[in-house]
């Protein structure tokens, strides 16, 4: 057989194999990132649940008064009694659990540094202290801190946190969105998005967890990023571009009690 036929028969038969292997590497690849996004959920259900027991824990915050519908959610960035910041909301919920921590230091402060170190699953991606959840902050949203809106009369279609592209920001240092300045595009530097896998998770204020995917109009996301935009406007505009779900106990969340 001449060498021209013998390469001929190889290349013939090599590409069917590059295709089993494209598709194999497709769904694997795939099934991976789909863990990934299960993965995220929990870490988003931990982040909501702990904001509900910030609400019992704030020093500056009568819990009966939240109750009764009369305080608005806690604050994104936490403050010494002379109103100087400290540290992220974030590091605010690792506080609530059982360690010895003092609660009123900088948060780059020595007393600190194994923490800086430590990487939470709520907040980051494996082998990165930057923060990968974001709330959703400024003028007329639920961490409105000038004109701050009883937390049981938010919309219930307001996003509250939402994935974060490149943050840059460690969890535990004060930073989040701010709805004047997000980026209009997905996946770049402070803006909508993830590295994890292809959409971002939003979480709403009743509970609800979804995954949108990133042809989602940045204009239309945005006006569930306020609380006007919220009121004006149904979630049932987002529905198309979200292909996942989960809801949280409304039973757990203060704001809904």
């Amino acid at each position: 057989m001449k060498k021209r036929n013998r390469l001929s028969i190889y290349l013939f038969c090599l590409v069917p194999l590059a295709l089993v292997v494209h598709i194999i590497y497709k769904v694997v690849d795939i099934y991976l990132e789909k863990g990934r996004m299960v993965d995220r959920i929990y870490g988003l259900v931990r982040v909501v649940d702990r904001m509900d027991t910030l609400v019992n824990v704030s020093r500056s915050r009568d819990s009966d008064a939240f109750l009764q519908g009369k305080e608005p959610i806690p604050s994104l960035v936490w403050r010494n009694e002379k109103g100087d910041p400290l540290y992220s909301w974030r590091f605010a919920q690792y506080l609530t659990l059982p360690d010895p921590l003092p609660k009123d230091l900088l948060w780059t402060a020595d007393e600190y540094e194994s923490v800086r170190k430590h990487i939470p699953h709520s907040y980051c991606l494996e082998g990165n202290t930057q923060s990968v959840v974001f709330a959703i902050g400024g003028p007329d949203t639920a961490f409105d801190q000038i004109n701050p809106t009883p937390a049981k009369l938010l919309p219930h279609n307001l996003i509250l946190f939402a994935d974060v592209f490149e943050s840059n920001t460690h969890w535990m240092q004060p930073g989040d969105f701010n709805v004047e300045n997000i980026p209009e595009k997905f996946n770049v530097p402070g803006g909508f998005g993830s590295r994890d896998y292809s959409g971002f998770f939003v979480v709403f204020v009743d509970g609800q967890i979804w995954h949108l995917q990133d042809n989602t109009p940045i204009k239309l996301l945005m006006k569930f990023c306020t609380i006007t935009g919220a009121k004006e406007n149904s979630r049932d505009l987002l529905e198309p571009y979200c292909d996942l779900k989960h809801q949280l106990d409304k039973k757990n969340l203060a704001w809904l009690k």
